[in-house]
């Protein structure tokens, strides 16, 4: 296919006129360094595209990632919502994953610490962590071990955000009812009571 004249774009980008009336936009650099111009014929101008398109598409996953980590669900979602196909936003991510950039076990383990500080219940994590696009492989993997954390999670929350509600019995059946709202086991939540009123009764306060 035949250019009948180039035209400079915003954000990098050049149009070509081809022969037939149409145009496409390609990457300013890749333009110049093919030195694409007026009279240029393009021979495979579909593997130019995906050139062009793959070479922005990792420019932009790099400035995605550079404010923050993402899955690789996320990081596909982010560069498909932004123009590009599907086959090169799954080439991109990969690419990512090659420097190392992306990776969704580290990602996921991060997350489910961050998460964890606040006392969310390991079901709820679970959730959470599908709901960024990580696999159920992957997050069963990350939230497997528990030993004791929930009961000591709840604990905290008992000792801080339900310390009033603990002040009545109607108070402990609220209490009682939002920590099962928000995940967690009737088993650990009968151990953090009873570790709770332990600590209660031999040291008269917590």
């Amino acid at each position: 296919m035949r250019v009948t004249a180039t035209e400079n774009r915003r954000k990098g980008l050049t149009a070509l006129k081809l022969e037939n009336g149409s145009e496409i936009l390609l990457d300013t650099e890749i333009v110049i360094a093919r030195d694409i111009k007026a009279g240029s014929f393009i021979e495979d101008l579909p593997a130019l595209k995906y050139e062009s398109d793959f070479k922005r598409a990792k420019s932009r996953a790099l400035w995605y990632l550079s404010r923050g980590d993402l899955s690789e669900k996320t990081l596909f979602d982010k560069l498909k919502s932004g123009g590009f196909g599907e086959e090169v936003c799954f080439a991109a991510v990969e690419r990512m994953k090659e420097l190392d950039l992306v990776n969704d076990q580290r990602y996921a383990k991060r997350l489910a610490e961050y998460m964890s500080v606040s006392g969310i219940s390991r079901k709820e994590l679970y959730f959470k962590l599908i709901h960024k696009g990580i696999s159920a492989d992957i997050v069963k993997d990350v939230i497997e071990t528990d030993n004791g954390e929930e009961t000591e999670k709840i604990k905290q929350l008992l000792c801080t955000k339900y310390l009033k509600k603990l002040e009545t019995d109607e108070g402990v059946q609220k209490a009682f009812a939002a920590l099962v709202r928000k995940g967690f086991s009737y088993r650990d939540i009968k151990d953090a009571f009873k570790a709770y009123n332990d600590e209660i009764n031999e040291n008269g306060e917590y």
